[in-house]
């Protein structure tokens, strides 16, 4: 067991997102009083500082508190508002945007990211549904395809298996109490009103206030955290996995 915590972390709350880099072996921590995106060593424990840290007024970073990580292509998407704004991994101190995304005009309201690397998608959970652009959309460039389906304008929480070209989101319908929540699968290549394929863990569950998902391909799980459970469960689902490798 270990944890990162104390002064030199620079964490000034609680922590609402975070990415894992497998090649790099780091950990992205976005800070949403600090204004910075936060990268630690992988096996980082105790008291110590991040190794970079992308942090100033020509980052344009506000209040961010989700992020993304696309760890084949070296990039980093952060959702602010009406833009997406992309940062190179090896990013460190006050360094501008590679690129943005979105504009007033033209707004993704992305609140949470996943991507694509094998497809080349950056998917946006949106009031609008679900957004799938080019990974390398930038300015004013529209999406590709919208999901446009009741539940997918309710995700919160993303993730994505790129090999299958699967998301997975987080469905929140009712309120922290009710019984409504569930981890809704689309493929990246639904457009429309289209229903999820799957449907993981509800609705009528036990999920009701979902704060996190990922997925375990090698054990044919997905795993999703609850606030008002307090909990960590692991549902199998075989069926959502068959033929992934």
């Amino acid at each position: 067991m270990r944890a990162i915590a104390g002064q030199n972390t620079q964490f000034t709350r609680t922590i609402h997102d975070m990415a894992y880099d497998p090649v790099r072996d780091e950990i992205l921590i976005p800070q949403f009083f600090a204004f910075s995106i936060l990268t630690f060593a992988g096996g980082a424990n105790g008291n110590v500082a991040p190794v970079r840290k992308i942090f100033g007024p020509s980052t344009q970073l506000q209040n961010p508190q989700a992020l993304a990580l696309d760890w084949i292509h070296g990039e980093i998407f952060v959702p602010q508002g009406d833009r997406v704004l992309v940062f190179s991994r090896d990013t460190n101190g006050d360094s501008a945007p590679i690129r943005i995304l979105g504009s007033k005009e033209s707004p993704v309201d992305g609140g949470r990211l996943t991507i694509d690397p094998v497809h080349d998608f950056l998917i946006a959970a949106s009031g609008d549904g679900l957004k799938i652009y080019r990974r390398l959309a930038s300015g004013e460039e529209k999406p590709l395809r919208v999901i446009t389906h009741k539940d997918a304008k309710e995700v919160g929480l993303l993730t994505s298996h790129p090999d299958s070209g699967m998301i997975f989101g987080a469905v929140r319908p009712g309120g922290r109490y009710e019984k409504e929540d569930y981890v809704g699968v689309w493929s990246v290549f639904d457009n429309g009103d289209v229903p999820p394929r799957w449907a993981v863990g509800g609705p009528g569950g036990l999920l009701s206030d979902t704060r996190g998902v990922a997925i375990d391909v090698k054990n044919k799980s997905v795993i999703v955290s609850d606030k008002t459970v307090n909990g960590v469960m692991t549902f199998y689902v075989p069926e959502i996995f068959a033929g992934v490798k």
